[in-house]
C-alpha cells in the first residue's frame, strides 16, 4: 500500500488547476496507479541487475565505441537492467522498430510523440495506454486532447507482445515505450544511446490529468508554454530543444490551416508568414468552408522521417512554421537565441536533443514496490 500512497500523492502534485479554454478537445496539439484490486497478489518487483552494463544492439556490436558514455542513473533506473533476466529485451524492440520502419517511415514520429504524451502528464509510466480503470473513470487514451493521434500504441502492444513471448512479465510497458523511443531516434538521424531501465507502470489512467493544462495547445501564448514546460521541469532552452521534435512527422490541417484562410477572424493569413509559406499551406489545406476539404496532414518540413535541424532552419531562413506556438520562438529573446543556435549548428541540436530527451525519459517515473509490471499495456493485470 505505501506504492499506492506515493502514487496517489504524486497525482497530486502533478495536476495542474484547470483553465478554460475557448477551443474544443480536437484543436489540441499533436504534441496512475490507484490502488491494487481486490484480492490481487503483490505484483513481483523488476528483475533488476545492478552494476551490469548495457547489453550491447546490432551497430555496437559491429562498431564498439559508437555509443555515447554511460549516463547517469535516475530515481532507480540503470543500464543493463535486464541484462540476467531478459538479456533480449533491447534488441527485440530494435529489430520490431527496424522491421515497422521499412513500410512505415511514420513510425518514428508516432513512437516520440507517444512518449512525450505518457510522460509530460503524469510521468513515464504507460498510463496513457490504459484502455479503462477499474473504478470506471475515463482513460487519458479517451481524452480528446490524445484521441486518434497516438498511432504508435498499436506498435507498442505488438512489442510487448513479443517480449512476453521472451520473458513472461519482465519488461514493462513504460520501458518498452522508453526502448522504442531510443531506436526511434536512430532511426530517425541520431546516434545510438545507452538505455536506462527499470520504469514501471501505472494502475491507473487519468483523463482528467491530460485536459488540466498538462499538455501544450497549438493556440497557447509563449508565455504559457513556457510556465508549463517550467513546471515540468524543463527550462525555456530546453522547451525549444523539445520542439525540434517538429523535425518530423506532421500536423493535420485543422490545427493551422487558419493561419493562412483567416487568421484570429480577419479573413487574411497571418501576417507573420511570408506569401510562399501562406501558398504552401494552401496547396495542401484547402479552405475549410469548400466542399473540397479533407483535413489531410502536412509535414512539418521537408525531411518529415530525419531528426535534423531544418525545423530551426526554416524559421530562421524562411519564417516557416505551421504551428502557431512555434512561430513565436524566433521572436522572443528568451527563445530566439536557442533557435539560432540549432539552425546553424546541426550537431548542436542532435546532441542537446539527446540530451533533453533523455531527461523528458526519466521524467517522474515509477520504480522499486510502485506500480507493477503489465502482462499486458492495455490493461493492469
Amino acid at each position: 500500500m505505501a506504492g499506492v500512497f506515493v502514487k496517489i500523492i504524486l497525482i497530486f502534485h502533478l495536476v495542474v488547476i484547470p483553465n478554460c479554454l475557448a477551443f474544443t478537445p480536437s484543436d489540441w496539439f499533436n504534441f496512475i496507479g490507484f490502488g491494487s484490486k481486490e484480492g490481487q497478489k503483490p505484483q513481483p518487483l523488476l528483475k533488476d541487475d545492478p552494476g551490469e552494463p548495457l547489453v550491447l544492439l546490432r551497430d555496437e556490436q559491429e562498431n564498439p565505441g559508437t555509443a555515447d558514455p554511460a549516463m547517469p542513473t535516475k530515481a532507480g533506473l540503470k543500464e543493463g537492467f535486464y541484462k540476467q533476466s531478459c538479456p533480449k529485451a533491447e534488441k527485440i524492440v530494435a529489430d520490431m522498430l527496424v522491421e515497422t520502419f521499412k513500410t512505415n517511415p511514420n513510425a518514428v514520429s508516432n513512437v516520440v510523440r507517444l512518449l512525450f504524451h505518457d510522460c509530460f502528464v503524469g510521468g513515464c509510466d504507460a498510463s496513457l495506454l490504459l484502455d479503462f480503470n477499474p473504478s470506471g473513470d475515463p482513460v487519458e487514451k479517451s481524452s480528446g486532447f490524445n484521441g486518434l493521434l497516438l498511432k504508435g500504441s498499436d506498435l507498442i502492444d505488438d512489442i510487448k507482445a513479443k517480449l512476453e513471448q521472451e520473458c513472461p512479465q519482465t519488461v514493462s510497458c513504460a520501458d518498452t515505450i522508453a526502448f522504442a523511443t531510443n531506436e526511434a531516434l536512430i532511426l530517425g538521424g541520431l546516434p545510438r544511446q545507452r538505455s536506462l531501465g527499470g520504469r514501471r507502470d501505472a494502475l491507473l489512467s487519468l483523463a482528467s490529468m491530460v485536459e488540466d493544462n498538462n499538455l501544450p495547445a497549438p493556440n497557447w501564448s509563449l508565455e504559457k508554454m513556457i510556465e508549463t514546460f517550467n513546471k515540468k521541469g524543463f527550462n525555456e532552452e530546453e522547451m525549444v530543444i523539445l520542439l525540434g521534435a517538429h523535425s518530423i512527422g506532421s500536423a493535420h490541417c485543422d490545427f493551422f490551416m487558419d493561419r493562412a484562410y483567416n487568421y484570429k477572424e480577419t479573413n487574411n493569413p497571418d501576417p507573420n508568414l511570408t506569401p510562399g509559406v501562406v501558398d504552401e499551406i494552401k496547396k495542401v489545406c484547402v479552405d475549410a468552408y469548400t466542399p473540397k476539404f479533407r483535413n489531410p496532414p502536412m509535414d512539418f518540413d521537408e525531411t518529415p522521417t530525419v531528426l535534423d535541424n531544418l525545423f530551426f532552419k526554416n524559421i530562421v531562413e524562411k519564417n516557416k512554421t505551421l504551428l502557431v506556438t512555434d512561430s513565436y520562438l524566433l521572436n522572443d529573446p528568451r527563445t530566439a537565441p536557442t533557435v539560432q543556435n540549432m539552425a546553424a549548428d546541426p550537431n548542436l541540436f542532435h546532441k542537446r536533443f539527446v540530451e533533453v530527451m533523455n531527461k523528458l525519459n526519466t521524467l517522474n517515473v515509477l520504480t522499486g514496490n510502485d506500480g507493477e509490471v503489465r502482462k499486458i499495456c492495455r490493461s493492469t493485470n
